[in-house]
């Protein structure tokens, strides 16, 4: 008996060190998972898809051909058309970097002229002036962090090339892989597992299909209003806007601050009408791609939901943002499955 016991726990012990070598492992090589991690999403996000072929006799195969066809035609339309465009914009935006900051600059300075107009405490303008600076250093950052994202995009296309071959065989072996999966599991935690997995699988079913398709919708709306205004940074300032959304509840005013002060630099016409543009375009999100398209939510209050997003934004930046809200959506559910074991037992 003593044995047994012993034997269960070394093989918990041995088990441990193996998963945390291969963490270890996956740390340590993070630099090259950045495909496999975009095969996984596309792989996720094209599976239903799959699954509706097969249910009309199409074999697995020929539903993943049809659907990288389909791929192809959106892909060709972004690289001759989109592409081109956004490249042209991003080199025009560079090359106007300098009479833009000069904006900038005169526009800071004539604050400053009419803020020191002003008869204010002095504890009270130390106050001031440490606010005002800290808010001026961010959008310096969240601007250069704007541009160095849109280049790492453009630069990233090794991995948007490698992506859609790794995404095939997620797609053709995904029920071998749960399974192999599953069978690595000891078998009294199995069932359980799986279980949480189902509920963890509805969770990022919610919000990777729906955010994505949403925030796509937008950013596409949002591109053509600004070109109808006359925007010369309608693809670019369209892509940013679909990316923002990603991030509920502050997405749209995060993507929308980059637009109105981009178009504010070119003419303060372009800016109302910006305003406008975007408005209308969150109103759409907000009474017709939303409630149809999100047609279910993570189960979390909203107050859950803006402590995740600002949580997720303290520990990881950008990503915590993203992902703040499906993390804590998931530990939710294993607390709650923990929470329930334990009040069992």
């Amino acid at each position: 008996m003593e044995s047994a016991q012993l034997f269960k726990k070394w093989r918990v012990a041995v088990a441990i060190i193996l998963l945390a070598g291969a963490l270890f492992f996956l740390y340590e090589v993070r630099e090259i998972l950045t495909p496999f991690f975009l095969a996984a999403l596309i792989a996720y996000l094209l599976k239903p898809m799959m699954l509706e072929l097969e249910k009309k006799k199409i074999k697995r195969s020929l539903a993943i051909l049809y659907l990288y066809l389909l791929l192809l035609g959106i892909v060709s339309l972004l690289f001759f058309f989109i592409l081109p465009q956004l490249l042209r914009e991003l080199n025009k935006f560079i090359d106007k970097l300098p009479v833009f900051t000069t904006e900038i600059e005169n526009l800071v300075h004539d604050f400053y002229k009419r803020y020191n107009q002003v008869v204010i405490p002095p504890g009270i303008r130390s106050l001031l002036d440490e606010t005002i600076k800290n808010v001026s250093t961010t959008f310096q950052q969240l601007a250069r962090n704007a541009v160095e994202t849109m280049i790492n995009l453009v630069t990233g296309i090794a991995s948007f090339l490698l992506a859609p071959i790794l995404a095939y065989y997620f797609l053709r072996d995904s029920e071998h892989i749960g399974r192999t999966a599953s069978n690595l599991l000891p078998i009294q935690i199995k069932e359980d597992v799986l279980g949480i997995w189902k509920e963890i699988d509805e969770v990022f079913t919610n919000f990777i299909r729906g955010h994505v398709l949403v925030s796509i919708i937008v950013g596409f709306f949002s591109g053509v209003g600004l070109a109808i205004v006359g925007s010369s940074y309608a693809v670019i300032l369209g892509v940013i806007v679909g990316l923002a959304d990603l991030i509920p509840y502050f997405g749209p005013i995060i993507g929308a601050v980059p637009v109105v002060a981009l178009s504010l630099l070119e003419s303060k016409q372009l800016a109302i009408y910006s305003i406008i543009v975007m408005v209308i375009v969150q109103q759409i999100e907000s009474f017709f791609l939303s409630p149809f398209i999100m047609s279910e939510r993570v189960g979390l209050h909203p107050l859950m939901v803006v402590f995740a997003i600002l949580a997720g934004g303290e520990l990881w930046g950008v990503l915590g943002l993203l992902l703040g809200v499906p993390i804590i959506a998931i530990g939710r559910i294993i607390i709650k499955f923990i929470w329930a074991r334990l009040v069992s037992s």
